[in-house]
Parts: structure tokens; sequence; C-alpha cells
């Protein structure tokens, strides 16, 4: 059977967030033997909605819409599908009388649009929401015809996209699927060593290369998977879908190991990644931007000869700011960051993308020189990926 995937939210198509469930959704899907036509992404808008959503009815069996459910005035999913399905709108009564015990409890007021998020189309079948407030639903059209609506918060929407998959009966995964997250080797390399593996898909992104595989059997997907680690060994940073930081993070608490930053050109985004991960206080001590010559002297002690005779972006400094920023957080590990990450600064012999990346646990300071032209925020994203990968093999070794 046929899947469109529409998710709702102007936040998406003005480049403002990034759009993350339908990668989610659709794997769920692909697992479950569906085939996924297309992922359709509209803004906060009752017409345009409306329109992808007959589009969509159109071309597929199954229709899955995230987002759009919730309270607020440009929550408008539920409307859209009454428009472009024709069935009016009803209260759950379960649904709204929870909301209104939930919300009396609290001492708020329960408003119209509180309450709206008790709404379904006439004879569909509700999903109970596990951790939020809005309502999904299954509306079944024709024997081979659904549109399934959920909430756009992950945590919200993961849970209830499978109890929606599973109603309409599609419980079995008749795919089998396995993610590897690598970096430090390209795209071209990993499909040379991985010529003899089918059913797989390569994507390259300023965090490396994510290889995905599949199967209908078990037993080949394991042996694929067997052959994959040992070929790709430590380039693997993840074999599912979470962030480098999180591997860092998980590593450092292991080790029970404090970490600081000295960040130029990538403006403080390694320790905002390391902190982005729950429990990170444990382990991350302070993060120091010092994007000016004067704040690499005043706050992390760079020498001012150092910087007239090798200038910011050298391994000279990368070097003074790691130890520099170790010293005075009184860490047990550091990394720094200083580099030209454009689209200007570029000299005879310093070019666009040139970084000096700097690494010390107090015994051995270490600065890798790496040379990564492109756009300015992916390469930040690039070098920041590239000094949390640093940390994270010297804590493999440090427990191997």
């Amino acid at each position: 059977m046929k899947v469109f995937i529409v998710i709702t939210g102007s936040e998406f198509v003005e480049g403002r967030k990034l759009e993350k469930n339908s990668n989610f959704i659709a794997r769920e899907c692909f697992e479950r033997g569906l085939d996924v036509v297309s992922i359709g992404i509209v803004g906060d808008d009752l017409y345009r909605i409306e329109n992808l959503l007959r589009y969509a009815l159109d071309r597929a069996d199954i229709v899955i819409v995230s987002g759009g459910l919730g309270p607020t005035s440009d929550d408008l999913t539920r409307e859209a599908i009454q428009e472009a399905i024709g069935v009016p709108l009803i209260y759950n009564e379960e649904w709204l009388k929870k909301l209104k015990r939930e919300f009396k409890k609290l001492g708020k007021e329960f408003t119209q649009n509180i309450k709206k998020m008790a709404q379904i189309p006439l004879k569909s079948k509700p999903i109970p929401n596990p951790v939020g407030r809005a309502l999904g639903f299954i509306k079944v059209l024709e024997q081979t015809k659904a549109v399934v609506a959920v909430p756009g918060v992950p945590e919200e929407m993961k849970p209830m996209v499978i109890q929606a998959l599973e109603d309409l009966g599609f419980k079995e995964k008749k795919r089998l699927s396995h993610l590897f997250r690598t970096f430090g080797i390209g795209e071209a390399k990993i499909d040379e060593i991985l010529h003899d593996i089918d059913n797989k898909s390569i994507t390259a992104s300023a965090k490396g290369v994510d290889i995905f595989i599949s199967d209908t059997e078990k037993e080949f997907l394991e042996n694929k998977i067997k052959v994959i680690r040992e070929r790709l060994k430590d380039y693997i940073y993840a074999e599912d879908n979470i962030e480098m930081e999180e591997v860092v993070g998980k590593l450092l608490k292991e080790n029970n190991l404090t970490i600081s930053t000295a960040e130029s050109s990538t403006g403080g985004l390694i320790v905002a990644r390391l902190v982005n991960v729950p429990g990170s206080s444990a382990y991350v001590m302070a993060g120091i931007v010092s994007y000016s010559n004067e704040a690499k002297m005043n706050i992390l002690g760079v020498k001012k000869e150092t910087l007239e005779k090798y200038g910011a972006v050298s391994e000279q400094v990368a070097k003074e700011m790691v130890e520099g920023t170790r010293k005075l957080n009184k860490t047990d590990l550091a990394v720094s960051d200083t580099g030209i990450a454009g689209p200007t600064g570029a000299t005879k012999d310093k070019p666009l993308g040139l970084h000096y990346i700097g690494f010390t646990d107090g015994k051995t300071t270490t600065v890798d020189r790496v040379v990564f032209p492109g756009e300015r925020n992916y390469v930040r994203m690039y070098i920041s990926q590239y000094a949390l990968n640093l940390v994270r093999k010297y804590l493999l070794k440090k427990g191997s």
C-alpha cells in the first residue's frame, strides 16, 4: 500500500526549524511493508493544507498528517481534514472529560481552544495521546483509504504513529533495517568498501555519512551488520538515530571525566551541542567563545606574541586556547577551534575552510589541521562534529 506523509508547520517552510518527524514516520512505514510515495511539508494555512491533503489522497492509500492538532489559532489540521474529506468534526466525549479533569486539577481555565483538542472527524477512531493533550485519530474513508492525524511534538507523535499503523493492521515488521552513522570517511570510499552489500543507501552531511541497510530476513540483515562493523570499525560512531554529542556524553559519564571548550569560528556550537544532552551538567564545565584576539588573550591566556607571529588561525593559537580553557576551568579534557568559516577572511597561505582543532587531556596536546570549505554554517557544523569526534576517539582508546 502507498503512503503519503504530510507535515504541517510554517516554521519548516520558512526555514526556522529542521523537520525530522517524516524520517521516523517513513521508516516505520517502510519496515511494515508500506511504500512512501511522497512527503509534503506545508505551512499553517487552511487552504494550502486542504489542497495538499486532496492531492495526497489522490495518490496514496494512507495519508499520515503530523502537526497542527494543538490549541492555538494556527493549528488547522482538523479543519483542513474536515474540508478535504467532507466529514464534520465532533467531540470525543471521553477525551473531553479527561481534558476538563486535568485543567480543573491544575486550576487553569478550560477555553474553547483547549476544548478543540478533543475534536475528531465523525466516525473516526481516536488515538489516545500518551504524553500530551491533543487527541489523534484515524478516519477510514473507503476499504483501502485512510487519513491518520497525529501531533507534531516528536515525543507524542512517535508512539501514536506506531499505534495508528498497528490499528490499521500493519503490526508486523516485514522489512528489517539498520542505521550506521559514520564520521571521518567519505561516501565514495564507503560505497567502495561496501560494494557487495545490497539494499543500502548512503547519505552524506556535515555530520558525516549515514548508511541505511535493509532486508526481509533477519539472518541476512544480521550478516550485513556484522560485515559493515568489521569493515568500518571506529568510523562508526552510532548504530541508531542518535547524535555524536549523545555518544560523547555517554562516554564522558562512563569514564567520569569533565570537559571544557574554547571556540572561535564555531561560536559556541561545540559546547551547545554537548549541553543538548540531558544530564550534561555532570561533565560539561564551561564553554568559552573567544572570537576576538582580545578574548583569546584576556580569558584564555593566549600570548600576544603568538597571535602576532602566527595569526589567530594557527596551530600555535589552537594549542594555547585548548590548554588555557582546561587550566582555567580545571577539567579533565578540553577541545578548541580556530579557523576561517567564510565566506571572507581567506589569505594566500590560509584558505577558506582552514581550521585548527585542539584537544588535550592535560598530559598530551594535539592539534589537527583541517581544510573544509563550504557554506559558513555547514562548515561550522562539520568542525563541531570533528572536535566531538576527537573526544570520542580518545575515550574509546582510553577504554580499550
